[in-house]
């Protein structure tokens, strides 16, 4: 069989070695290069990777793929797409080659966001950019997905392939919301779109339209619970810095009725009981740390399952007299994030805390 690792590129020089080694058993490096004014190119043409130019005016990162895509043989069997600042594990070749004798050609595999120092994966999703050379498109100007062109259903199954994604933080943003807005104004129904433009909103701190957009992603029917939680949790947060106290109450329990299982909605509602100093209502919703199991995706916040929820329980317990229960969770945040001074000093008053009141007893 024949596989092709394909992908977009501008100004990507400094990442260019790492991708191609990583790659480098593909039988086709494929560079869809969009006008990088740096060495990419030049590196790239160097190391024997095949590069090509293309312009897509206006931008539109759905139409660059496919432009990338058509560029790859059509005798080719299957595709990776890799972006620049992704890296596939040793191995990948024969796992990609097992899945497809085994008819599973559009296979799942784990797209790693980050990892703990002893190299163990600390955030994980699925992902699905290994895929058939025919009969495959990319949809939406961002966010962009592969899909089948006819609706045929693939019978799917996991692999032993793992791809690192080291973003490059330096890459601007700029682009984004210009894109989802294009993205929702053409599918005013998609919620997936809808969605990534409330987040968008959210991580320019935009706080009015993060209220606006949520209450029109509320009105659109269907859609991911998680991602339905996740945006009502951006919702109550924009509420909170406008002042609007029962409105970000609000959205923080929609969160947690729409996705009951999702602990990142009730630690962001423990959290918001914490801010208006409501104990009993942080105790309860940030215990559900110890019943709820961590999800594998993308809005999976570690922190919140490694330390946070354990502080907010002991902040809650240390509120309400529940001493040597503070004491007991302060230590276990403590633990998993040792470089936080404030737990470290919360403990020392956790403990004082008990100290007194064994005395007054």
């Amino acid at each position: 069989m024949k596989i092709a690792v394909y992908t977009i590129a501008l100004n990507e020089e400094k990442h260019v070695k790492r991708w191609y080694e990583s790659a480098k058993d593909a039988d086709l490096l494929l560079i869809a290069d969009s006008g990088s004014t740096d060495k990419t190119r030049f590196v790239a043409k160097a190391l024997g990777i095949e590069v090509q130019q293309i312009s897509v005016e206006p931008w539109r990162f759905d139409v660059a793929r496919n432009a990338s895509l058509a560029l790859v043989p059509s005798d080719f069997d299957m595709c990776i797409q890799l972006d620049m600042d992704e890296v596939l594990s040793e191995g990948w070749r024969e796992q990609v080659e097992d899945a497809f004798q085994a008819g599973n050609l559009w296979p799942v595999y784990k797209q790693v966001t980050s990892r703990n120092h002893d190299g163990s994966i600390r955030s994980a999703f699925d992902y699905f950019k290994i895929h058939p050379r025919k009969g495959f498109i990319w949809k939406y100007p961002i966010h962009e997905v592969v899909t089948p062109i006819d609706g045929t259903h693939y019978s799917r199954a996991a692999i032993d392939v793992e791809v690192d994604h080291v973003q490059d933080h330096a890459k601007s943003r700029n682009s984004y919301l210009h894109l989802l807005e294009t993205a929702v104004q053409e599918n005013p129904k998609d919620w997936r779109m809808n969605h990534y433009l409330n987040r968008e909103y959210f991580y320019n701190r935009d706080w009015v339209k993060v209220i606006s957009s949520a209450y029109s992603c509320d009105e659109i029917e269907g859609g991911w619970d998680i991602e339905r939680a996740s945006t009502y949790m951006w919702a109550s947060e924009a509420c909170h810095h406008l002042g609007f106290k029962r409105l970000a109450k609000w959205w923080a329990e929609m969160a947690t009725l729409e996705a009951p299982n999702f602990y990142e909605a009730w630690h962001w509602r423990a959290h918001i009981a914490h801010l208006h100093n409501e104990w009993e209502q942080c105790l309860e919703f940030a215990s559900k740390r110890l019943d709820l199991e961590r999800q594998t995706h993308h809005l999976v916040k570690p922190d919140v399952w490694e330390w946070w929820g354990y502080d907010l329980i002991a902040l809650a317990s240390h509120r309400l007299g529940f001493h040597e229960h503070a004491i007991k969770y302060g230590k276990m945040a403590c633990e998993a994030a040792p470089n936080i001074e404030r737990l470290e000093k919360n403990i020392h008053f956790y403990e004082i805390a008990s100290e007194a009141s064994r005395l007054l007893s």
